[in-house]
């Protein structure tokens, strides 16, 4: 008998956790909120946004309690590989008009799996939209999840199957280290609509989606606005620092994305000229508009660059000091590598650059780690005596000194092209201060 897609693998189990660690390395901050509403007494579908391609799955892995299985568009298992590689990690098909509408009836196929699934007891993930979308906008749901649904609860009887609204939110579609949001919300349990479901399945699909649409607004960042979307995500950027301290909250990652949420839902009138003037006049001097807004005063970009400077000399001075950091440094390279540049200018799509950012520092992350331990455990002559005499030692060594960095190179590295960024902000004070005066005049006036 075939193994069931969701019945328990060694080897998935032993990679899933390295997986989770890589996907919080990717970001600065990862958050989830709502961990609690993760149903405990009935099967449940996760339903997450979707704006990139393969980081929303990645996210759903890292708070699901168990293995999820997904769907994902048919189209990328045409290759017998890749197909096998997808299918181990829990990765099913499914059939879009656009593959052809005789490929639609494999679905039927797909569906009674996704049941199996559910009846066995394990979650399943399907991004609400069916499509991804490189904006903060909610796009328009399908009816399979919901057909999934119906055909669930039919099986399970008196037993609860539950919808999980899931709110994703990047603060930064590609740069490297930004931070991500999860916000799981209550979750809606199919049962009520099964009476409506027997007698017209169409009505009852369009009132589950209707309910799922509507939960899922408020767990995301959402611009209903798409004429003035470029505007609304300048007011985002440059008013959440001042809405922040009026409302008395700290700088944090789920602070800054409820004041993103309620900026894009303020519908007082606004002055888009004027939003527009600021966003030219920040162009003009390539200033970023988070940087603009949330800037360091002098005093404390002074003081982090004489850190860091006497850090540096320090190192410099002290050889116990500096072999300890060129070990790290050559333990895990990877936060000097602007990877994320190569990946903007292969590949087009702006929604899977992300994804494939993460993947070459994942795999390649993993296999320098393997050469370097085994260079570090071989090496013998001047290295190791500048070491110590531990021979080998010294390769086990590199491991977990990789994983520390990998830990760390997030903080360290958003800390320091922060530091970079508010020298250059002060240094236009300094000498463009007519232009950032006109700045601060529009930027007052909003």
């Amino acid at each position: 008998m075939a193994k069931a897609i969701q019945d328990n693998d060694r080897l998935y189990n032993l990679l899933s956790p390295l997986v989770q660690f890589g996907t919080r390395c990717h970001y600065n901050s990862f958050v989830v909120h709502g961990r609690e509403n993760l149903p405990t007494d009935g099967a449940y579908i996760i339903a997450p946004c979707h704006q990139q391609a393969l980081m929303e799955p990645l996210a759903v892995l890292c708070f699901s309690p168990k293995p999820p299985v997904f769907l994902a568009r048919a189209d990328i298992f045409r290759k017998p590989t890749l197909r096998k590689i997808l299918t181990f990690l829990k990765i099913m098909p499914v059939y879009r008009i656009r593959d052809g509408h005789g490929e639609l009836g494999r679905n039927r196929e797909i569906f009674d799996r996704c049941r199996d699934v559910l009846l066995n007891g394990s979650p399943l993930c399907l991004m609400a939209e069916g499509r991804h979308n490189n904006r903060h906008h909610l796009l328009p749901m399908g009816k399979g999840m919901f057909r999934i649904a119906g055909e669930t609860q039919l099986a399970l009887a008196g037993h609860p199957l539950y919808i999980v609204p899931t709110g994703i939110d990047f603060d930064e579609y590609e740069k490297p280290y930004s931070n991500l949001v999860v916000n799981i919300g209550h979750p809606i349990a199919v049962q009520p609509f099964m009476d409506t479901y027997r007698t017209d399945e169409p009505v009852a699909l369009n009132q589950m989606r209707d309910a799922l649409h509507h939960a899922l607004l408020p767990l995301m960042h959402d611009i209903r606005d798409e004429a003035h979307y470029d505007e609304i995500m300048t007011l985002c950027n440059v008013l959440n620092r001042k809405m922040r301290h009026r409302q008395g909250l700290k700088n944090t990652p789920w602070n800054r994305f409820l004041m993103r949420q309620k900026i894009s839902t303020d519908n007082s009138p606004r002055n888009w000229d004027q939003v527009n003037a600021l966003r030219s006049a920040l162009s003009r001097l390539h200033l970023g508009e988070k940087l603009f807004a949330e800037h360091w005063s002098l005093a404390a970009t002074v003081l982090a660059t004489l850190a860091v400077a006497a850090f540096v000399a320090v190192c410099l001075i002290l050889p116990a000091l500096r072999l300890i950091w060129l070990f790290i440094l050559l333990c895990y390279p990877m936060a000097l590598l602007p990877t994320h540049l190569v990946v903007k200018r292969k590949v087009a799509d702006p929604q899977f650059r992300s994804s494939f950012n993460f993947g070459v520092r994942f795999f390649v992350s993993i296999a320098y780690t393997i050469v370097i331990a085994i260079a570090v455990a071989c090496a013998d002559g001047m290295w190791m005596n500048r070491l110590a005499p531990l021979g080998a030692w010294w390769g086990l060594l590199a491991v977990p000194t990789a994983l520390l960095a990998a830990r760390l190179s997030g903080p360290v590295t958003t800390f320091l092209l922060s530091l970079a960024g508010n020298c250059r902000y002060w240094l236009l004070r300094l000498f463009r201060r007519s232009a950032m005066r006109q700045i601060d005049n529009i930027y007052n006036s909003l």
